[in-house]
């Protein structure tokens, strides 16, 4: 099906801007950075999540769900997300949480408690089983005799995966109208789904810029199996005959930032969410854009990007997260 054709909500206030980081690249030495705003999709309080659910939503529609079933951590944008277009829909709303109730409500996590989600614990801290526990909820609401739609964690699948393409096309005409040409986008990577979107977008567009990941939570070798896997099936989706369709040369992935774990900052990515804060206004999250932009900081050191090159920074959302990190945030 042609991404034109594949049934879709509108939801986000799109295009998304693009904004130049002067204050920001120049406190680097360079390059030249810029930010695609994902944070400012608006609906739900906005993020990449938005996009995926566009089409995932419209499925459950279409599917003629009652309830949504979904999952991650405690504060996951893809959950907050998902809750509030499941309450948009008139549909309930099944969350799957790894681990146990954290001691206080903060964040993403009270931001679905408001939306009246249901929300199950798994008292389980092991990650990989979380689309298990996912399904057997999604069972247990069939056998209460409503019908469920259940999305994996964080949406990385070939439909939400769609709406990244679909960010590919829109980007490729603001590049065109800001005469901007980016050598590389960078972007945080957890489930995969959008920058395995990215990548067919870019491969259909023969876009010229690099596609650069930094993963949060999953190491290199596992990042580049999903991305081949949803990549490939993202393009099957949408008719598109890529040819490959994913070229590890074409993708950099960097895993070396996700520190002791995914959701906990490290203290470099408390250094850039100050950074950004300090120099631009622009808030970052300390799960994903963070740990991102931790690492272009220290490419940059590093002298992986030129002073005269051009980068794109993929602001992915998520600052509902930086109210369950105060005391990290605030010790120097």
């Amino acid at each position: 099906m042609k991404l034109a054709n594949l049934p879709r909500l509108h939801l986000a206030t799109l295009p998304t801007p693009l904004h130049r980081a002067k204050r920001l690249s120049a406190a680097l030495g360079g390059p030249d950075i810029w930010f695609k705003r994902d944070d400012l999709t608006g609906f739900g309080l906005g993020g990449n999540k938005v996009r995926k659910l566009e089409f995932l939503g419209a499925d459950a529609v279409a599917q003629g769900a009652g309830a949504i079933v979904t999952g991650a951590g405690a504060q996951s944008n893809h959950v907050r997300t998902t809750v509030a277009v499941a309450r948009h829909l008139g549909l309930a709303c099944r969350v799957v949480l790894h681990s146990s109730r954290p001691p206080e409500t903060q964040g993403n996590l009270l931001l679905d408690e408001l939306m009246g989600a249901e929300i199950v614990f798994t008292d389980d801290t092991d990650r990989s089983q979380l689309d298990r526990h996912i399904i057997a909820e999604g069972e247990r609401l069939k056998a209460e005799g409503r019908k469920p739609y259940i999305i994996g964690r964080g949406g990385a699948s070939a439909l939400g995966s769609a709406g990244y393409t679909a960010c590919a096309l829109e980007l490729a005409g603001q590049l065109v109208a800001k005469n901007l040409q980016p050598d590389h986008l960078l972007c945080a990577v957890g489930s995969c789904g959008t920058l395995a979107g990215l990548i067919v977008g870019s491969r259909w567009l023969q876009a010229g810029y690099h596609l650069q990941g930094v993963t949060v939570s999953r190491p290199r070798g596992e990042v580049l199996e999903r991305l081949q896997r949803l990549a490939g099936e993202t393009a099957a989706l949408l008719d598109l005959a890529l040819d490959p369709v994913f070229d590890p040369a074409q993708v950099a992935i960097y895993d070396g930032y996700i520190g002791p774990g995914y959701g906990i900052p490290t203290p470099e990515c408390i250094e850039a969410i100050r950074l950004v804060a300090q120099t631009e206004g622009i808030f970052l999250d300390p799960v994903y854009t963070g740990k991102a932009m931790a690492g272009l900081i220290d490419l940059i050191r590093q002298g992986q990007f030129g002073r005269d090159e051009t980068v794109l920074f993929l602001h992915t959302g998520g600052w509902p997260a930086l109210f369950a990190h105060s005391d990290e945030l605030m010790t120097e």
